[in-house]
């Protein structure tokens, strides 16, 4: 008896070691995670069940590309793009992102797990948080994913969203209102800057300041989305010329709600720019404090001016530097400028072309990337970011940006870094 025991410990034993070292199978969540963030080729395709992955690939969207391509592409953008994230196998995190150049952050919490038997439902919300505080969404998103085993394998079976809104919740409701003001704070500030380029361009043409918004932003004249300031009101605020005289103007705005807790704004013929935090016009004109020039990124609009009607690129008037006439020391002038994608085609000193993918070739898959970039005073790409473009394409093309090189933009000749954006475009020759 105790040979034969003897004879079967060692196989025990190996039995036993076998066991302790075997990996341990993937949960429901590591292979969700897998699916958005894994790196090998089939890590999204492996997690969807054989008919959806048929009927996704059948499935051709913008660009030619399948339902599956477009179901990934938000992930391969997000590597692509520079975000930094990380995910969590466990806790109550699943994944935390950072925008460094925006200071802002996005996290996914999971607010339950329920496994039961073969099947799992994650249930996770979003966070946002801009330079260290969490950022009030209009909505509270909720989004339920319901995996399945198949074949030893979780596949994504099921996505429900939700979407709550607590109308009655008080904090919820001063949150909104408070980035409500937020918003209609900053339009304040880039509707100053329309009225002081306009009266800037008038005063060209003309000799004298406009004394009169309707006169200044003439009907016919004025476009895009301030086109309103014309009638003195725009985004929640009232605006207003006064103390004009042809060689001198001021210029408010002030909250439409007096106690919505927004601040007022005034600027004159010098173009610096105050605000009062009363909300009252008379405050900033006679002790308001200075506003620092901000660079409203992502925010565009076009307004008329003089007789000819240009129109006025809101980047370049947030950035621009204040007319000098004598009578107001001038705002510090930012180092940055947003151009036209256009003109700085014009200063390409050096352009690398980028190599055509293997994958994307093999594929037949052609179409733009656009680029936001950061050119920097010595003409070099600070920084890139993909706005938009076929994952498989998007790489390279950055790949390729990273190394152009520009003249130096000059601005009243001193040479200024530049917001601008590039296309790279692939294209496949016939077969």
């Amino acid at each position: 008896m105790l040979r034969h025991f003897a004879w079967l410990l060692p196989l025990l034993l190996l039995s036993s070691l076998s066991a302790q070292t075997a990996q341990a199978p993937q949960t429901a969540r590591q292979a969700l995670i897998e699916m958005f963030f894994g790196t090998a080729p089939n890590h999204l395709e492996k997690h969807l069940s054989d008919s959806t992955r048929n009927t996704f690939k059948r499935m051709s969207g913008e660009g030619g590309m399948s339902m599956l391509d477009e179901f990934s592409m938000f992930t391969n953008m997000t590597k692509a793009g520079g975000v930094k994230f990380e995910t969590f196998d466990t806790g109550p995190t699943l994944l935390q992102a950072e925008e460094v150049e925006q200071n802002e952050k996005t996290e996914i919490s999971v607010e339950s797990d329920n496994l039961s038997g073969d099947e799992d439902e994650i249930e996770l919300t979003l966070h946002i948080t801009k330079k260290g505080n969490e950022q009030p969404l209009p909505f509270i998103p909720h989004f339920t994913f319901i995996m399945k085993t198949e074949a030893d394998v979780w596949r994504l079976n099921e996505i429900r969203a939700e979407v709550r809104v607590p109308l009655a919740d008080p904090e919820f409701l001063k949150n909104i209102e408070r980035q409500n003001g937020k918003q209609n704070e900053q339009g304040a500030q880039l509707g100053m800057r329309v009225i002081i380029a306009a009266q800037t361009s008038y005063h060209s043409s003309h000799g004298t300041y406009a004394c009169s918004l309707s006169s200044l932003m003439a009907k016919g004249q004025s476009n895009g989305s301030f086109a309103d300031l014309a009638t003195g009101k725009h985004g929640g605020y009232v605006y207003a010329i006064s103390g004009c005289d042809g060689t001198q103007y001021k210029v408010v705005a002030e909250p439409e709600i007096s106690d919505s807790g927004q601040r007022a704004f005034c600027s004159d013929e010098s173009g610096a720019m105050r605000a009062a935090s009363d909300g009252k016009a008379t405050t900033c004109l006679s002790s308001g404090e200075a506003v620092s020039e901000q660079s409203f990124a992502g925010q565009r609009a076009t307004a008329g001016a003089g007789a000819t009607g240009p129109q006025i690129d809101v980047q370049s008037i947030a950035n621009a530097k204040p007319q000098n006439t004598g009578a107001a020391p001038q705002g510090t002038r930012p180092m940055r400028v947003r151009v036209s994608q256009g003109v700085m085609q014009g200063m390409v000193i050096s352009k690398v072309q980028p190599v055509y993918p293997a994958d994307a070739k093999a594929a037949r898959i052609q179409g733009s990337v656009v680029i936001a970039a950061i050119i920097g005073k010595d003409g070099n790409i600070q920084s890139e970011r993909l706005m938009s473009g076929h994952p498989l394409l998007a790489p390279a093309a950055m790949d390729a940006v990273r190394q152009w090189k520009y003249r130096p933009y000059l601005l009243n000749g001193q040479a200024m870094e530049v917001d601008t954006q590039v296309t790279v475009n692939f294209t496949l020759s016939p077969n």
